[in-house]
């Protein structure tokens, strides 16, 4: 029985080490404190690990494991709400820019790059959409997840989680094309 649990052990963090970074990475652009992000991201692992005996061989274990760290995410998810009122209390009069589709679709071509570039306008931008907007973007634009995984995540219709990327992609087009601008993603 010992040998078994070992097993089953070894089985998880094997399979965890995998995606450990793309979860960090996701955990960190929501919530956005290095240290809540690691709190979270570790209490989802110990989530998924106690109930790893209900995990189906031969499914898609990182859209298992990204179930467990949403349900964490929205645990935490009054500290978010205080950072969204903050990032909305110090947002001013956005002007209109007709290169805001343009700048959109440059600064989000590469993911990776728009979050290495990332600095606390992006990250107001992104705090200023509503949490379940956020997780959205992130889910299908960064991480690359289905409509279909996405609604499963959230418990949501792929409707309404199309409506909440359509808001949030327009929200950003609007918040990042001066950001854009300024640092040559357009003309």
């Amino acid at each position: 029985m010992q040998e078994s649990h070992l097993d089953r052990k070894k089985e998880f963090i094997e399979l965890l080490s995998h995606h450990r970074d793309s979860l960090y990475r996701f955990c960190l652009h929501v919530i956005w404190d290095k240290n809540s992000a690691e709190d979270v991201l570790q209490e989802a692992i110990l989530s998924a690990y106690k109930n790893f005996g209900d995990f189906a061989p031969g499914t898609n274990f990182k859209a298992w494991l990204f179930s467990f760290l949403i349900n964490k995410i929205f645990d935490s998810n009054k500290r978010l709400k205080k950072e969204l009122q903050q990032a909305n209390s110090s947002q001013g009069d956005i002007v209109e820019h007709l290169e805001k589709e343009e700048a959109y679709i440059s600064i989000l071509e590469n993911p990776s790059v728009f979050f290495e570039r990332t600095d606390d306008r992006i990250k107001s931008a992104l705090l200023a959409l509503k949490p379940t907007e956020r997780m959205v973007f992130l889910l299908r634009s960064v991480e690359g997840f289905t409509y279909k995984e996405i609604a499963q995540f959230l418990g949501l219709p792929i409707g309404t989680v199309m409506s909440h990327l359509s808001r949030s992609r327009a929200r950003l087009r609007e918040l990042l094309a001066d950001y854009a601008r300024e640092m040559g993603f357009v003309r």
